[in-house]
């Protein structure tokens, strides 16, 4: 496996849990995180349904690799914001944060943050300009692990 890859390493596996979105629905969110291409990249699969209904609130399926500058970067797939190739941004150890331009013009913001009982998945959306602008979207979402790989 990728040094670069050793940080998340850890946490190879299925998560799932509860979270909330900006327009109050509540979320079950299921991520897994496999190793894939021969260790050359690590995926990141993401489903948020509906609590009640169980509908598909969003998916998104995003491969995390090495550039040929050295930089971690993940290209992503979302049923909201379509097809994005986001930088990993600095961040805290125990956290893997990645920022991009959605087609709609959004910027983007995703955190995966360690805690010491699982997971938090956050994220958030809102106009490139002003800066300061209101999300127009967001979830927050608390995971625990399920499953590890292979198991």
């Amino acid at each position: 496996m990728r040094k670069q890859f050793q940080p998340y390493s850890k946490w190879i596996g299925e998560w799932s849990g509860r979270g909330t979105t900006k327009k109050d629905v509540v979320v079950i969110t299921r991520l897994v995180i496999r190793s894939r291409m021969a260790d050359q990249a690590l995926e990141f699969s993401v489903e948020s349904t509906d609590a009640e209904s169980h509908k598909l609130v969003h998916g998104v399926i995003g491969l995390l690799a090495v550039d040929p500058d050295d930089q971690l970067r993940m290209c992503v797939f979302s049923t909201l914001h379509g097809t994005m190739v986001m930088p990993v941004t600095p961040e805290d150890p125990g956290a893997l944060a990645i920022e991009g331009e959605s087609v709609q013009g959004n910027r983007i913001v995703v955190s995966l943050i360690e805690e010491k009982d699982g997971l938090m998945l956050t994220s958030y959306w809102k106009p490139e300009l002003p800066a300061d602008a209101e999300p127009v979207g967001y979830s927050n979402v608390k995971l625990t692990r399920v499953s590890v790989a292979g198991q």
